[in-house]
């Protein structure tokens, strides 16, 4: 038993901690996307599938010894792969053009990891059965619950114990000594197995009571149960890293709560219990809808707790309810294929099939909406005693899966008579309470509202109260509206993000959405453009302001002041990383020269001349304006000397910073393309990340003095309040405006350099 324990144990660490090792490692080649990630857990969950049907196929159609045979040369073969492809992948991977990078990704990692990853995948389904084949009648599913507890060791270990305190160099090599300690493990218990009887465990005895096969719907729950874990999961982490930072720790603390609940869940004891998580189920759908539009301005912590919860709420329901579907274990393999299977469908919908066919982040909402829905199946084809049986019906429950959208469309689509009712409603219920200001906030109080009446019927229906069982018919009716109600508002939120624009448009990089926020003759009506939930850029619509430089980039923000001091005596050279609505062409004048570096393939046509151009910018510009495509770190690595007069690192996907672009090698890959008195200014404005720190310590590291200039909103210019740094050589030094309206760097915090081989967001968190 310990054998197999620990080589599980070891199998599943060491496959949950290359993830964010080599995540990290490949994350500054692709532009610090998002998106990475998603194309990561992708591949893995893919890898995954693949290992269960290996380990399936095995099982049932090879002999103990034959089995022990092939995963031995196998293994062998892996380690000898993990000489000549180290985990550590060769640069010449790095992308030298603008195609969509997800089939690059996937095959980087497949050359990289994809054999000792298929590898460790099998181990969990391939031991325990081979476990319960040795030992006839032991249980093996806890052997699968401490699988997932040494993932999620790995997991939680990850930004605390190893990305603090090694690079990723340091990281790949101790994985590599790690895998090879696990196969030898893994042989060897791959060959005590070659002596256990080839006969299975249950067809030891003749008179052994028959085990019924599963059947067509038990398949089914099996695979779509995960398969809405999945996309949840892939869902809140791209949610959270699209808004904050696509870092490690934002990566694993979601995947940490995904495989908690499999702990608790197939946890020999049961951790789960329908009450009280369907009540908690009900209040975060709701909470989440609410939070994807109503809580830009709350605390990070309130942010990524609420989604986190309920996330957590959302996987214990899916694998709580897929537990009480286990099989025995002659079928154990079936189970697990089926449920890797569902995996890596989540995954699929999110990671490949969103980006390529949305053009918004729908699968969000549209997840939440699965998850009700699913869970209503789900009690009405299980019921327990405990629970009260009567649910929708089978046919009910199709046609209100399909009425929620239609609901949510035209309920919401006239949310003043909604809104009406509801108001009626509630006077009826407190009379004073009254109606706010803003339609927005007066939905998310109707949205409660019809939280705290479903957490309330829940609440009563799980213990089975009197009057609950002789409502009957009426309570079916009850869960029926109730359950439109919410999947309402859900809809209501991808209605609301889909109305009002000019524009909206996604691809690998994020979705990009244009509006108007009045017509072109009013005075302050600008035009906007707005990637996930930030702000990137507006410009006035009247022909008269419409060149006036605007949002972060106003003329007593630090780009303008770095632009007007080296423009004062002759034309200039300016580089830009990070085109938006191109707002920084706005100084040009002619004989100037400005060349923008832009990763996402979808700005340029929005921003420059076209057909498809929202924003005139860089048409208006009378200054020679370049565009060049490509990761900007890659494209100034490979020009020579552009002799820049201002270098602006602007950046930003929402609030993610590429944190390839502020380490140590950047900074002086950047000073390489100035003049030896050119300014180099970083645009650090963000909500959640003190990004001080870090440009002090890499300019004191590279010789150089910055200042900060941190000015306020100016509503009237249609401004921003911004943050900037500027950051020049300490001779000649910044000149007597620059230095007037600017301050020294001063953070308390401490951190490490930043380089190519190490950083740390999880230190600069606000």
């Amino acid at each position: 038993m310990l054998l197999y324990a620990l080589t599980i144990l070891l199998s599943a660490f060491l496959l949950f901690q290359v993830q964010p090792v080599i995540a990290k490692i490949i994350l500054p080649w692709f532009g610090g996307s998002a998106a990475v990630w998603a194309t990561c857990l992708l591949f893995f969950q893919l890898v995954l599938l693949l290992g269960y049907l290996y380990a399936h196929a095995s099982i049932r159609y090879l002999k103990p010894r034959q089995q022990m045979l092939l995963h031995t040369g196998l293994l062998a073969l892996s380690v000898v792969a993990l000489v000549f492809l180290p985990v550590y992948p060769s640069a010449a991977w790095k992308p030298s053009g603008t195609a969509d990078p997800t089939w690059g990704i996937l095959s980087l990692l497949g050359l990289a990891v994809g054999l000792p990853y298929f590898l460790l995948s099998t181990t969990g389904p391939l031991l325990q059965a081979w476990y319960a084949r040795r030992y006839h009648g032991a249980i093996p599913y806890r052997l699968y619950a401490l699988s997932n507890a040494g993932s999620m060791l790995a997991l939680l270990s990850y930004p605390f114990l190893f990305e603090p305190f090694f690079g990723t160099h340091r990281q790949a090599g101790m994985w590599s000594v790690g895998y090879c300690a696990f196969v030898a493990l893994c042989a060897f218990a791959a060959v005590r197995s070659g002596t256990a009887p080839e006969t299975e465990p249950e067809a030891a005895s003749d008179t052994a009571d028959p085990v019924a096969a599963p059947g067509p719907r038990q398949y089914t729950f099996w695979l779509l149960l995960p398969a809405c874990a999945s996309a949840l999961l892939l869902s809140v982490t791209n949610h959270i890293s699209q808004n904050i930072a696509a870092i490690p720790l934002l990566w694993i603390a979601p995947l940490s709560l995904y495989l908690l609940t499999f702990i608790l869940c197939f946890e020999g004891r049961g951790w789960y219990r329908r009450f009280p998580y369907l009540p908690l189920l009900a209040v975060f759908l709701g909470a989440m809808a609410m939070a994807m539009d109503g809580f830009d301005k709350a605390p990070i912590y309130v942010v990524i707790g609420l989604f986190l919860l309920g996330l957590f709420s959302c996987c214990m329901v899916c694998h709580g309810e897929l537990v009480q579907l286990k099989p025995d274990p002659k079928y154990l393999t079936h189970f697990y294929l089926t449920i890797s299977a569902g995996g890596a469908l989540g995954g699929l919908l999110v990671a490949f099939v969103a980006p390529h066919f949305f053009n918004g982040f729908y699968e969000f909402p549209l997840g939440l909406m699965a998850c009700a829905v699913l869970t209503l199946i789900v009690l009405r084809a299980n019921p327990d005693p405990q629970w009260f049986r009567q649910f929708l019906p089978p046919v009910r429950t199709v046609a209100a899966a399909v009425v929620v959208g239609l609901t949510g469309y035209f309920g919401y689509a006239r949310h003043e008579r909604v809104i009406g009712w509801a108001h009626d409603l509630a006077h009826l219920v407190a009379k004073s309470w009254t109606p706010p200001d803003s339609f927005d906030s007066y939905a998310i109080q109707v949205a409660f509202l019809i939280v705290s009446a479903v957490v309330l019927v829940a609440l009563r229906a799980d213990r089975g109260l009197g009057w609950v069982k002789s409502m009957g018919g009426r309570y079916t009716f009850g869960i029926e509206i109730l359950a439109l109600m919410i999947g309402g508002y859900l809809a209501y939120q991808v209605g609301q993000s889909t109305t009002g624009h000019r524009l909206m448009i996604r691809n690998f990089y994020g979705a990009l959405k244009i509006t108007d926020t009045g017509p072109a003759t009013a005075f302050d009506s600008v035009r906007r453009l707005t990637h996930g939930t930030i702000n990137h850029g507006e410009q006035f619509l009247m022909p008269a302001r419409r060149d006036l430089p605007t949002t972060y980039y106003g003329p007593d923000t630090g780009i303008g002041i770095a632009i007007r001091d080296k423009g004062k005596s002759h034309s200039i050279r300016v580089g830009v990383i990070g085109l938006g609505t191109g707002t920084i062409a706005a100084y040009g004048r002619l004989g100037d020269y400005y060349r923008f570096y832009e990763i996402n393939p979808l700005v340029p046509k929005i921003s420059n001349a076209g057909a498809a151009s929202q924003f005139t910018f860089l048409t208006d510009c009378h200054c020679k304006v370049d565009v060049a495509m490509g990761d900007a770190r890659l494209s100034l690595e490979r020009e020579p000397p552009e002799n820049f007069d201002v270098l602006a690192v602007d950046a930003f996907s929402s609030d993610s910073i590429p944190v390839h672009l502020l380490t140590k090698e950047a900074m002086q890959l950047y000073f390489r393309h100035l003049q030896p008195d050119g300014i180099l200014a970083v645009h650090i404005s963000n909500r959640y990340l003190d990004l001080q720190p870090v440009i002090g310590g890499e300019t004191k590291a590279t010789g150089h003095i910055a200042r900060l200039v941190d000015t306020d909103d100016d509503t009237e210019r249609d401004v921003f309040g911004a943050t900037w740094v500027l950051v020049t050589a300490p001779t000649p030094g910044f000149d007597s405006e620059v230095s007037s309206n600017s301050t020294g760097i001063a953070s308390k915090r401490t951190v490490r350099l930043w380089t190519d081989d190490y950083s740390n967001l999880f230190q600069i968190l606000k």
